[in-house]
């Protein structure tokens, strides 16, 4: 008989990454909230929250109007189970407006666990209405 054994769980890092509305007019702000949640029974080092690209329909590159200094992105260790929460806000302005669809957010986090490279990335969409 032939015994299979079962694969170990890798360690995990979870982004969740998300807006408070779905849908935003000129002049409202967007609260963009990301959550670093180490998903694993392992400490990891090195975590960081990495923002990847903010664009509206007309690709426009978007500065947030408030976010987190560079080094509270720089999370550094998380306990297994542990997480840790940044937010990010934006005024959605005139020129999105006339572009008309969504604003994308787009962010990621990486960290070291085991010598080995972990990440995820999560994207937020927030549409623009009249």
């Amino acid at each position: 008989m032939t015994r299979l054994r079962r694969p170990r769980r890798s360690p995990q890092i979870v982004l969740v990454y998300g807006a408070d509305k779905s849908a935003a007019a000129p002049g409202e702000t967007i609260i963009f909230t990301a959550w670093i949640i180490n998903d694993s029974k392992v400490q990891l080092r090195n975590v960081r929250l990495i923002p990847r690209s903010f664009t509206n329909e007309g690709m426009e590159n978007l500065d947030y109007t408030s976010k987190p200094h560079d080094g509270d992105l720089h999370i550094g260790t998380l306990s297994a189970g542990e997480s840790a929460m940044l937010n990010f806000s934006y005024v959605v302005s005139a020129s999105d407006h006339w572009h008309g669809g969504e604003l994308v957010s787009a962010m990621g986090v990486t960290c070291m666990s085991r010598g080995r490279a972990i990440r995820d990335e999560h994207d937020a969409i927030v549409a623009l209405r009249q």
